[in-house]
Formats: C-alpha cells, structure tokens, sequence
C-alpha cells in the first residue's frame, strides 16, 4: 500500500516537473522571438548608429593625422637660422673697429646670408643686451646691385615688431626694433656691432656746425 503510494506521489511530482520545465522552455523561446522581432525591426537604425560611431573615429583620427603631417611638413620647409655667432668687442676689434665715439653694446660675425633664406623662415638675432629675438622672414628683395633687402617681424603681446636687414658682399645692416627698444647692427665684411639706437641719435644731437666767420664791419670816417 505505501510503495503504491509512493510511486503515484513520484509520478505526480515528475509531471509537475514536467509542465514546469515545458512551460520555462516555452517563455524563453516566446522571449528569443520577442527580441529578434525587435531587432528585425530596427536593422536600420543600429547599422546607422554603428556607421556613425565608425565614422567619428575615423574622421577623428584624420585630422589628428593631418595635424602631424601639417606640423612636420612645416618643419621641414620652414628653415631655423642663427643669423650670426656672438663675438666679444675686444676680438671684433681686431678685424674692423666700432664707429667713432659710439660705445657698441656687442660684437658679431654673420655666418649665414639671407639669400639662403625664404618667406616664413625663421631666424635669430641673438645676445642683444642678453635677450635673443626670433624672426619672421615676411620678405626677401634682391637689388639691381646684389643685396638684398629683407623684412622679418615678431610680435610680443599682441605687437608687431618689424625688423629690415640689408646685406650685401661687403656689409650688413640691421635695424632691429624689440620691446626693450631699436637697435643698429653693422657688419664690415663679415664682423661688426651692435648699438643702442638712442646712443646714435644722442651723437649725431651732439654734433655742433662748423664755427660761423662773422666779418669785420668796415668803420666809416667822419668827414672833418
């Protein structure tokens, strides 16, 4: 009696198992075809969103690419120049001398020539009272004699400071105008100097003309 009992209760139990186990299957596959109806739905609009995200990338990349090309092509253009090595006056002096009562604040010896140079190259006029200048070559002129006369700038704060260099076989002059004031530099051959362009003006200021020669006023005699 009690193994007959046993053996409906089991039996019982294994079909409950059963529907339970049927019905789970059945919501899960009722659920799969819920979300591929979804999907099948919508293929549009997650292949556009896919693309887009693509596509950003990509295009992020690019210009992030593009910068760097840009950069380095600008480096290799664009030369960097150091117009000239600085010289002390005493060892200057011993290959040209300074201007007649004029106290040079520097000495120099070009080592580069501007025709080697081009629009938008760079180059530096270094050690002027101890500041160095980087400059903008804007243009290059070549004369009917075979200088040439150039223009380059800087800006400090928002200024633009524009420098002219003249330059031939036998000489250089530069008018070098900065923040902390204008500046001459002049080359014999290859070797000059750097002055304070207030300290020309003070001499040329300085200079008295020439003595002038009042007459004597002949005296006229009374007639007696």
């Amino acid at each position: 009696m009690n193994k007959t009992i046993l053996i409906i209760l089991s039996l019982v139990l294994l079909i409950v198992l059963g529907l339970f186990y049927s019905k789970a299957k059945e919501q899960k596959t009722l659920n799969g075809q819920i979300k591929n109806t979804i999907l099948d739905a919508h293929p549009k609009i997650k292949k556009e969103e896919k693309s887009s995200k693509i596509n950003h990338t990509k295009k992020t990349v690019s210009i992030e690419d593009e910068k760097v090309l840009t950069s380095m092509t600008q480096q290799e253009d664009n030369t960097q120049t150091l117009l000239y090595e600085p010289l002390s006056i005493e060892e200057a002096q011993l290959e040209t001398l300074p201007r007649k009562n004029i106290t040079p604040i520097g000495a120099i010896r070009i080592n580069h020539t501007m025709a080697q140079l081009k629009p938008n190259d760079t180059l530096t006029l270094s050690d002027v009272e101890g500041s160095d200048y980087t400059l903008t070559v804007q243009s290059i002129h070549t004369n009917n004699d075979g200088s040439t006369s150039t223009t380059a700038n800087y800006e400090d704060e928002g200024i633009t400071y524009t420098t002219t260099i003249t330059q031939s076989d036998k000489s250089s002059f530069i008018n070098l105008s900065t923040t902390n004031g204008l500046y001459e530099i002049e080359t014999n051959t290859d070797t000059g100097y750097i002055y304070k362009t207030i300290d020309i003006r003070k001499q040329l200021q300085s200079r008295t003309p020439d003595d002038v020669i009042i007459l004597p006023i002949p005296q006229t005699t009374s007639a007696e």
